[in-house]
């Protein structure tokens, strides 16, 4: 038997099940399979896998089957349990109920996770504990109170729900929330104390107790949807992998003698855990700068996939392969990651002296280059609802008449757009290095490993020492019965390695972005077009204040910031503390969905009394908008093709000076009858901006209103009145405003025929003095496309 294949049946392959059903009976699987020597066993980015089209595109679905995923589910003897690293907003199967208070106190327990002890027991700490979209308050394990979405605090089931957590099985020791007053799980559950600590253990999982008085005048009739912010202390892929593999519970069973663990566990960034620990540079949305580990794993696995389908998701989510060393007999991880001049003058040599065939080369032909790649994952900015950024490819870096091609594919274990963009990015830029080469090397090959850059020199083809990575090397025997080596290699460049500086996601952002690929600071969203940014800190002031916090607006028009209703509380939602009158406050460009330093906005403090302010002088600061800092009426259509964002409808009604100081809304402009046959089908942004005209005496204040109406008439005839109607009040304004602005979304069908849009408002200001009049000037109206990418 052959080195490779005599190795490979020595060491189990790991494609067994794994995992604790939900009704806590532990289970046995034997793991079996086949090992294929040298070949990339997982961690394939799924770019690299089509362009190479001899491996397995991984499998793009959701995060498992529903009920072996972190969402909650009835009891069922079918479920099963997965395992959580990192941080995870998830729920579970609820394992056991009970009643008991005369049935007015309902108990559940709900299974959250598998306990990763598969090498050392990670440390597992509660964050939050949500019911629905309200985020629980506690006093030590009772509710005391909770906040809806708007911040707002009720205390209607006040002492009425009660809930622990428990990590590795029902004493008191293994509490982990309330952090205090830690009491056995069994205490929690009337069955459970009947019978004893010894009968209900729950070893090896992480759960929560849950106990609920009945109160239907409050709702509580019965479990909601619940969600816990859990934070697993292992979540570096080294870390995760190396448990995954060693646990026999959930894993693949292991043994140490097994595994080159240097590769996985080593601190050094040659290796799996330490390059993984590589300080990358970010954007928090809260602006400024950070750094964050270079990967993590955040998510979940599921038991119901075989562990060499949950081993290449860890290594695809961490830019890892993983592979069968033949040298070694062990499996080992080796990072893709770019290689030191050191290690490249060391590289493994093909040349004529030791390739024993034809060399084969093939590259992706133009209509299958793939340009741009769509990234799915869970993002803990939005309890790990799904967010998607689009990576593309710049229009200059495309070959001429290279269509557009997608890819499409969900990064299952990251919680955030920062290490989205890291591995989306790579495998893009991997993907168009093209040049595959398939050749036949003698018996010295043996010593490569997949994964290693190796150097190619061929006369014929011109090349001297060109580097590629070895991306499969399987044991072949030739007709002489000598040792030979088929290999597949794909052109190596570390340039494909470059990244630039994400900008962290907001919970209030749109769940689509799209990066520029190899320039990731230029990054191109719908939210571009957001007017309104409530509730920002401050980057920087000239004064001691701290705390505030302040609403920002943009003007498309001027492409300049100003903030409206600055007296009356506004631009502070918080009022802060320290302001003084002559304080200069800087708001970060970031955090207006810019760039910090170019697009920050600056204002002056008149005086600040109870913490609300006045402003000394106008907002400095140009706005960004794409397309150079013009309106967008002028960006070509190839430019907000390669944006995936394009106005198909601008227009400027008149100036309308002649408006009485009524509070009533009227029409201020003439309608605007546009043409739906003429536009696309797709969702679209019906945006206004009005400057008004008037004066203020400085004693009274003034009360503005403007909004936007449409009525949609059909290919059938019938209209729909209204179908649009959304109006924005700026009461008791003591300024004359800057710019008042609407946005709202607007969805187009096959069915329309046209729409009819009608600018309305009100203006209570005083004439302008001299001239006598009151109204609106500058308007526009723009009908914005949001997605799609067209070319109009």
């Amino acid at each position: 038997m052959a080195v490779f294949t005599t190795i490979g049946a020595a060491i189990a392959g790991a494609v067994g099940l794994g995992g604790t059903f939900a009704t806590i009976a532990g289970i046995g699987l034997s793991l079996a399979g086949v090992v294929v020597a040298g070949v990339v066993a997982a961690g394939l980015a799924f770019g690299t896998a089509k362009l190479l089209g001899v491996f397995d595109v991984p499998d793009v679905g959701s995060l498992g089957r529903a009920n072996g995923s972190k969402v909650q589910v009835a009891p069922n003897t079918n479920n099963r349990i997965g395992v959580a690293y990192g941080r995870n907003f998830m729920s579970g199967p609820i394992t056991d109920v009970n009643i008991s208070n005369q049935n007015d106190t309902m108990h559940y327990c709900i299974t959250l996770s598998e306990l990763s002890d598969g090498h050392d027991v990670g440390t597992y700490t509660l964050n939050d504990i949500f019911w629905g979209d309200r985020k629980l308050n506690f006093s030590g394990a009772n509710v005391s109170s909770y906040s809806d979405p708007n911040a707002t605090s009720t205390e209607d089931w006040k002492d009425k729900i009660r809930i622990r957590v428990y990590a590795g099985g029902t004493t008191a020791a293994k509490q982990i929330f309330p952090t205090s007053g830690a009491v056995n799980a069994t205490t929690m559950m009337p069955i459970w104390s009947t019978f004893g600590p010894n009968h209900y253990t729950m070893e090896g999982l992480v759960f929560a107790m849950i106990e609920v008085d009945y109160d239907a005048e409050n709702g509580l009739t019965g479990l909601g949807g619940m969600t816990f912010d859990i934070t697993n202390s292992k979540h570096n892929p080294g870390e995760v992998l190396f448990d995954y593999l060693k646990s026999s519970r959930y894993g693949a069973g292991l043994a140490n003698a097994d595994l080159d663990i240097t590769s996985i566990l080593g601190t050094a960034n040659t290796n799996m855990l330490g390059y993984c620990n590589d300080q990358i540079t970010f954007t928090p949305n809260t602006g400024g700068s950070s750094t964050i580990d270079r990967y993590q794993i955040n998510g979940y696995l599921s038991t119901f996939d075989s562990c060499m389908d949950n081993i290449d998701k860890i290594c695809r989510n961490a830019a890892t392969y993983f592979t069968f060393d033949g040298k070694q007999g062990k499996f080992k991880a080796v990072p893709n990651r770019p290689y030191s001049t050191s290690e490249l003058s060391d590289a493994f040599v093909l040349n004529d002296d030791n390739i024993v065939s034809k060399i084969s080369i093939s590259s992706t032909e133009l209509y299958q280059q793939l340009n741009s790649i769509t990234v799915e994952f869970a993002d803990q900015n939005r309890k790990d609802q799904t967010n998607t950024i689009l990576i593309s490819t710049p229009g200059s870096d495309r070959n001429t008449g290279e269509p557009d091609n997608n890819l499409d594919y969900r990064a299952e274990l990251v919680n955030n757009n920062v290490h989205a963009e890291q591995l989306g990015n790579i495998d893009l830029n991997q993907s168009r290095k093209s040049m595959v080469v398939e050749c036949t090397s003698d018996f010295s090959g043996l010593q490569i490993d997949a994964g290693d850059v190796v150097k190619l020199t061929n006369t014929d083809y011109g090349f001297t020492n060109k580097l590629y990575r070895v991306m499969k090397n399987t044991e072949a025997l030739g007709q002489d019965g000598m040792i030979l080596c088929n290999l597949l290699l794909l052109e190596y460049d570390a340039s494909i390695y470059t990244q630039g500086t994400a900008v962290e996601s907001t919970a209030e952002d749109d769940p689509t972005g799209i990066v520029t690929n190899e320039t990731i600071n230029d990054i191109y969203t719908p939210n571009n077009f957001r007017h309104q940014f409530r509730g920002l800190t401050q980057k920087s002031t000239t004064g001691s204040g701290t705390g505030a916090k302040f609403d920002v607006s943009k003007d498309f028009v001027n492409v300049t910031y100003f903030i409206p209703a600055v007296s009356g509380g506004n631009p502070t939602a918080n009022g802060g503390s320290g302001y003084s009158a002559g304080d200069n406050v800087t708001i970060s460009g970031n955090v207006l969905n810019g760039i910090d330093g170019t697009h920050d906005c600056t204002f002056t403090i008149s005086n600040s009394p109870a913490g609300k302010f006045t402003l000394a002088n106008a907002v400095s600061g140009i706005a960004f908008v794409p397309g150079g800092g013009n309106s967008l009426k002028g960006i070509a259509g190839e430019t907000l093709a390669d944006l995936a964002v394009g106005t198909q409808i601008t227009e400027n009604p008149s100036t309308n000076t002649s408006m009485t100081a009524s509070g009533t809304y009227s029409n201020i402009a003439a309608n605007i009858n546009v043409d739906l046959g003429e536009v696309d089908s797709g969702e679209y942004t019906l945006s206004t901006n009005f400057t008004p005209i008037g004066s203020h005496d400085g004693i009274t204040t003034a009360n503005y209103g403007v909004g936007v109406q449409a009525d949609v008439t059909f290919a059938n005839g019938n209209i729909q009145y209204n179908y649009l109607d959304s109006r924005t009040r700026y009461d008791d304004q003591a300024d004359l405003p800057t710019v008042l602005n609407t946005a709202n979304n607007f969805v187009v069908t096959d069915q329309m025929d046209s729409v009819n849009i009608r600018t309305v408002g009100f203006n209570t200001s005083n004439q302008t003095a001299g001239t006598s009049q009151r109204g609106y000037t500058n308007m526009k109206v723009d009908f914005i496309k949001l997605r799609g990418g067209d070319q109009f």
